[in-house]
């Protein structure tokens, strides 16, 4: 993965737009907010995305943007040789900044700007375009959003150390900030986009809700016979990596969706395994697995189903949202999840009850 291949395509509608949006986008859930942003909030501007990870190549609709690249994630996909991060780095911020070209308002659209495959973009893009007015707009992140996540003095501090790479390539000016994690606070973000219906900490007179769908969901299959054929969705987790679940737990929870499924009357199972899930967690034998070329949310936009459920993932919220109130959506066994802190405990809760999503407690031990 050591080269970058951008694809440009016929340019949309706007394309002499002096606006210049940038989306760095990282999973599923980023690329439909910042494809709902672009179609239809920046409909008149250029819309550029580039994206962190491979897989990302065949799940982008190349048609909706004036040009989409796959830029490596330095960390991940270091160049060969030393200071090989750091090399990837720029080339990345080469690429992006070849797209601004000739725009008069740059915006760079991110879930978050501590990152620093994200961070060095800030002050590059505006040390490389000096004319061109510069702003930082967030897009959602599921569930990191529900509340805000004071970094402290220390870290803010620690900031400053990676401002040291500059020794060795000037470009690499580490854009420093303090407050929330994420950078809500900082001054250079005047936009905070949130999905509709999600509760957030945010300033008011930065946010703007954005829907991510138009609903499109098929009939129930049936059978022969006329009566429908049940379905059920279950959606893995990385809990045991985040160090929210044990092995035991994850393994008496797993029984546990299981057995509840069974009492719904349901045997035909379909499971989605979460990218990051080296444990292949919350599966079991009797399920069928999903292997689709698209996110999970547009997957479940045009495929319905009787019952979607996992422990405390952010695919239950859009589960809800696009798929009808006959469809139950369950987040099961949260009442054992081992917390970050109370107060994370019941942002999560009070976000799944404003939504409509049912929480049963898991009571099965072994």
């Amino acid at each position: 993965m050591n080269e970058i291949k951008t694809t440009i395509n016929k340019a949309p509608e706007g394309s002499e737009s002096p606006v210049a949006n940038i989306y760095l986008i990282y999973s599923p859930l980023h690329y439909l907010a910042a494809e709902s942003i672009a179609l239809n909030l920046e409909k008149n501007a250029r819309n550029f995305l580039f994206f962190l990870k491979p897989e990302f190549e065949k799940l982008v609709d190349q048609s909706k943007w004036n040009a989409t690249a796959f830029l490596p994630w330095p960390r991940f996909y270091p160049e060969k040789g030393f200071f090989g991060r750091m090399r990837r780095t720029k080339n990345n911020l080469a690429a992006v900044e070849k797209v601004c070209s000739g725009a008069l308002e740059i915006r760079l659209h991110t879930p978050v700007i501590d990152t620093e495959a994200v961070n060095y973009f800030i002050n590059s893009i505006q040390y490389s375009h000096p004319g061109a007015k510069f702003l930082v707009r967030l897009i959602p992140d599921g569930l990191l959003n529900i509340q805000r996540y004071p970094m402290g003095l220390l870290k803010e501090m620690l900031q400053y150390f990676k401002k040291l790479r500059r020794l060795l390539h000037p470009t690499l000016n580490y854009y420093t900030f303090s407050g929330d994690r994420i950078g809500s606070d900082a001054k250079i973000v005047d936009r905070i986009y949130t999905l509709r219906g999600f509760p957030h900490e945010y300033d008011l007179a930065k946010t703007v809700e954005i829907s991510l769908f138009h609903l499109n969901v098929h009939p129930i299959e049936e059978t022969t016979v006329g009566i429908p054929n049940k379905r059920a969705l279950v959606i893995g987790q990385d809990l045991i990596a985040c160090k929210l679940f044990s092995v035991k737990d994850m393994h008496s929870v797993t029984l546990g969706i299981r057995a509840l499924i069974a009492a719904c009357g349901i045997n035909d199972i379909t499971y989605k395994l979460h990218p990051r899930d080296q444990q292949r967690e919350l599966s079991h034998p009797d399920y069928k697995e999903l292997v689709i070329d698209e996110p999970l949310e547009t997957y479940m936009a045009s495929n319905n189903y009787d019952l979607v459920i996992s422990v405390v993932s952010t695919a239950l919220l859009t589960a809800r949202m696009i798929l009808p109130d006959s469809c139950r959506v369950i987040a099961y066994g949260m009442n054992i999840l081992k917390y970050r802190s109370e107060r994370n405990k019941k942002n999560v809760e009070s976000t799944f009850i404003s939504l409509g999503i049912e929480m049963v407690n898991h009571s099965l031990r072994l």
